[in-house]
């Protein structure tokens, strides 16, 4: 087999289809992924077909061995090569849905990524297919306690589906599998991960909380008129620098505890300090609920 067999020549203008489908605050499983990527196989298998059709036939081989050639490209040049990245640094590599199903998969898997491109290219001098399909999906988690000063920027994630296609019909097919197995599987928290959701917090909760906080517990820890009531506004003002620092943590910490996107097989080991920010987060509604009941009440 030549390693030029899928080159073309023809070097007319051509125009295409593109778009990359971000995949985050998605909840997977391996059975997820395997049902899509065994549609975007089928998908590209076809595109395959269509290809193997146009080929002009090598003269000098019987029907018999350009059927088997034909057989042997439409397997070895038109299939969805994978990998997977494990959290500590392992990878496996594999050609076929079965990957998902070897003993020596990575365990947590960070990421996992497959094309279709890797096996065209081998047999096309490294051209890559006129409808290309690329999965990148991200389980990674942000720093328990992220330095990033852009704080309003979307959490870092970097899955995504990208489609470049000549032929509308594959580039249709491609969009309807990866919406209907993949998109659809959404976590109910992903809102926390959006840009300006650091702000949102902190204008609309966070700051509202703080100042109220801190004017209760400066009026109850240096009442007016008491020997130290000089200090009670850098009192206030250290409340709120103190509160809104607090609000900066819990805010990574929650990124953390509630990845963007989350595999199933992971078996994630955060549910204890997803508890314990439910549990702070209903102390904190208890205490302002009860604090403002008690000053109408008098």
């Amino acid at each position: 087999m030549t390693e030029d067999a899928l080159v073309t020549t023809d070097r007319k203008p051509v125009g295409w289809y593109e778009e990359v489908i971000p995949v985050r605050g998605c909840r997977l499983s391996l059975e997820n992924i395997k049902d899509v990527y065994r549609d975007l196989h089928a998908i590209n298998r076809k595109f395959g077909e269509q290809v193997i059709s146009t080929l002009p036939r090598e003269p000098d081989l019987t029907d018999e061995q350009w059927e088997a050639r034909k057989a042997f490209l439409l397997d070895d040049a038109f299939c969805l090569t994978i990998t997977v990245n494990g959290l500590r640094d392992q990878q496996l590599y594999g050609e076929s849905a079965a990957v998902f199903d070897d003993p020596n998969l990575p365990k947590p898997i960070k990421s996992i990524f497959f094309t279709n491109a890797t096996a065209f290219k081998r047999h096309a001098s490294g051209n890559e297919p006129v409808n290309r399909i690329s999965v990148f999906l991200d389980f990674g988690k942000p720093e328990v306690f992220d330095p990033n000063p852009l704080v309003s920027a979307a959490t870092a994630n970097e899955g995504n589906v990208t489609v470049i296609a000549q032929d509308i019909t594959f580039f249709n097919a491609v969009q309807k599998a990866v919406e209907k197995k993949v998109t659809t599987h959404k976590t109910w928290y992903g809102a926390i991960h959006r840009n300006f959701a650091y702000d949102i917090g902190m204008w609309l909760i966070a700051l509202p909380v703080s100042l109220y906080f801190s004017a209760y517990y400066m009026d109850q820890l240096i009442p007016i008129g008491g020997k130290f009531e000089l200090f009670r506004w850098p009192l206030f003002i250290y409340f709120v620098g103190l509160s809104l620092i607090l609000y900066r943590a819990l805010t990574a910490y929650a990124k953390w505890a509630f990845p963007v996107n989350v595999l199933e097989e992971n078996k994630d080991r955060a549910l204890k300090h997803r508890l314990a920010l439910g549990g702070f987060a209903s102390w904190l509604f208890y205490k302002v609920a009860s604090t403002v009941y008690g000053i109408i009440v008098g």
